[in-house]
């Protein structure tokens, strides 16, 4: 052996004896579970009183820059309604009765959002109004992409485990095989996640379809208008609140002379969910701070010249980004966490072995150890992995979507914390970090939470016996503290992980909102084009290019109510510039999710602190009603 290459053998050998000398176990260990709080009603109360509907209305999709699949020329909607069909129109079940039923919420989904955001909310909702005399329906819309998304593998699964019929190795097995291996699962293959070449018809799902298609089912459900403008509220989540200001201001025949076809003239009042329905174009800069640094650079100053240039390479060049690039975030990892949610839900004790068995991609591998890194050495070895550790399935979901451990804010709910074993503060990933790493350092910063973030720290004894630490189980939001002991401490009593007020949704419930059903809570292929367009809609000349917005000011006028988590994504940027509104309400501990998913049957804990005044809202301000 030559002596560059003995000298180049030693140095790797040194490198791989001393990486794992950085896996240092051991720690704090969190205290047990305080006593769970009492529920005033089950789900499954909730699910003998409101139907769930996955409904469709046939309206062809653009096909001036492709063909896109059959499956884009419906809107799809989920119809939350009382099951007793008193909000049934006799005449045609696919719409509204308007006289029975007292009103009617749309809501839309924010950024990579699908309507599964809404599936506990909703449902909440119709419930609570139901108990008190109310019949309401809520319609969350799926925007033209998610109709791309292939999941029959995973809805197949999903109703093999709700009838017992599969095991949890089973199910792991039936979605590798679909996904990953090519094979023929329930009489399907599947064709591959979709990439920038395969969707160029992607150039025209933009702001001007999105919002027309809102127009479309408020219009087919609630034909009358006089009806729509007493009866229907519009709101959204996060960027949902773009969407939802853009509606009430958008004018359908771009004529601003007749404006019984505007949006704020066809509903009774607008609502926010970690958002501002405030149509002015400072409030898009908070949501394109969710975006990669690269993206945001580039859109924050954007031009009506460099949004034509944006525009015609979309339609021109099949390597443009048609699809939304969030880092590592794409349509294997949003698939992952769909699975990872129905294993949490069916199998919430036992041990998750998926992970370990996926093929998953290295862009997959790049994500699991920046969510899963105690520090930048950790990051850059990977020693130890998230694989090396034991999670019940319930904490595996935990540690990829909590607040406390989850270091992307815009997915952070606040559902409890691990137990089990140590778990420790992370180092990583910490802004000022960040810049060391390759590529994506220069492009995460905005896409950060808010911290601070812990992990467990036991894989095993050494680097060399990994895999052999405890089982770390989920002690859940109810589980964390109690009004005379808010604090949930070590067992030492040193360390504080979280506390009482910091806590206030279910696991279980976040679980179901993200996989159950026909659709589900991600949006795997978020159209480019639209934030594109949700910058351009305040150009003086937008209408050319489709998009008329032409009501702003008039919008401003409509009843409207708001809803901040104070740990969210704008609580802290967006009112360094946008005073506080009048109609707004920030909430304390919750986070940019909870103000979908906060527990609300466990009111001896805490009441949720959306639905009660949001349907008070609504009650007061159904125009026409004294």
């Amino acid at each position: 052996m030559r002596p560059k290459t003995l000298l180049v053998a030693g140095i790797c050998l040194c490198i791989l004896l001393l990486l794992p000398g950085c896996y240092q176990p051991g720690g704090p260990v969190p205290e047990g579970p305080h006593p769970g709080a009492p529920r005033s009603y089950t789900q499954e109360d909730v699910d003998r009183v409101v139907a769930v509907d996955l409904q469709k209305i046939y309206s062809p999709a653009p096909r001036t820059n492709g063909t896109p699949p059959p499956e884009c020329d419906h809107i799809q909607f989920l119809r939350f309604r009382p099951a007793d069909g008193s909000t049934l129109d006799p005449r045609d079940h696919s719409r509204t009765n308007a006289e029975t039923t007292d009103a009617m919420l749309v809501m839309l989904p924010g950024l990579v959002e699908g309507a599964n955001g809404f599936e506990y909310l909703g449902r909440q909702l119709v419930y609570m109004a139901k108990e008190r005399g109310v019949n309401l329906e809520v319609w969350a819309i799926d925007r033209r992409p998610n109709n791309l998304e292939d999941l029959s593998c995973a809805n197949y699964v999903e109703e093999k485990l709700k009838s017992g019929e599969m095991n949890q190795e089973q199910a792991v097995q039936a979605m590798i095989d679909y996904y990953y291996l090519g094979k023929e699962v329930n009489g399907r293959k599947f064709a591959g996640w979709l990439k920038d070449p395969q969707v160029p018809f992607l150039s025209e799902f933009g702001l001007q379809l999105a919002t027309e298609d809102v127009f479309t089912v408020i219009q087919h459900m609630v034909p009358d208008r006089e009806t729509r403008k007493r009866k229907v509220f519009v709101g959204g989540h996060s960027m949902g609140g773009i969407m939802t200001s853009m509606f009430a201001g958008w004018d359908l025949d771009g004529d601003p002379a007749t404006t019984e076809d505007a949006g704020y003239n066809n509903c009774a009042g607008l609502f926010g969910l970690d958002t501002v329905v405030t149509p002015m174009p400072e409030i898009v800069r908070p949501f394109l701070e969710l975006l990669p640094k690269f993206l945001y650079d580039q859109l924050a100053n954007m031009t009506e010249a460099t949004y034509a240039e944006f525009l015609k390479q979309l339609r021109t060049d099949p390597s443009s980004n048609r699809i939304l690039p969030m880092p590592m975030i794409n349509a294997e990892s949003m698939s992952l966490l769909e699975a990872l949610a129905a294993l949490a839900y069916f199998f919430p004790d036992e041990e998750c072995t998926a992970l370990r068995k996926v093929p998953y991609s290295d862009s997959m591998e790049i994500l699991l150890r920046f969510m899963h890194s105690r520090d930048f050495q950790t990051y850059m070895d990977g020693v130890p992995r998230l694989n090396d550790f034991r999670y019940t399935n319930e904490a595996m979901l935990g540690v990829v979507f909590d607040d406390s451990f989850a270091p992307i804010g815009m997915i952070q709910n606040s559902m409890g914390f691990l137990a089990g074993g140590a778990v420790v503060e992370k180092a990583f990933p910490l802004t000022n970090a960040l810049s060391g790493i390759p590529v994506i350092g220069s492009i995460l910063s905005s896409f950060m939470g808010k911290g601070p973030y812990f992990i467990a720290n036991d894989a095993g004894p050494d680097a060399w016996h990994l895999g052999r630490g405890p089982l770390y189980h989920w002690v859940n939001f109810d589980e964390i503290g109690d009004a005379g002991d808010p604090l949930y401490q070590d067992t030492g009593g040193k360390v504080t992980y979280t506390y009482l007020e910091n806590e206030v949704s279910d696991i279980r419930d976040v679980a179901r909102m993200i996989f159950w059903g026909p659709t589900n809570l991600t949006e795997w292929y978020f159209s480019t084009r639209l934030i594109l367009d949700q910058v351009a809609a305040f150009f003086p000349n937008s209408i050319k290019y489709g998009l008329k917005f032409l009501h702003g000011k008039e919008a401003s006028r409509l009843p409207k109510i708001e809803f901040i988590a104070e740990q969210g994504v704008i609580s802290e940027g967006t009112f360094m510039f946008i005073p506080v509104p009048i109609h707004g309400k920030i909430i304390k501990g919750y986070n940019h999710m909870d103000v979908l998913s906060a527990c609300a049957n466990a009111p001896e804990r805490r009441e949720n602190e959306v639905i009660g005044d949001l349907f008070d809202f609504v009650l007061e301000n159904l125009a026409g009603d004294d």
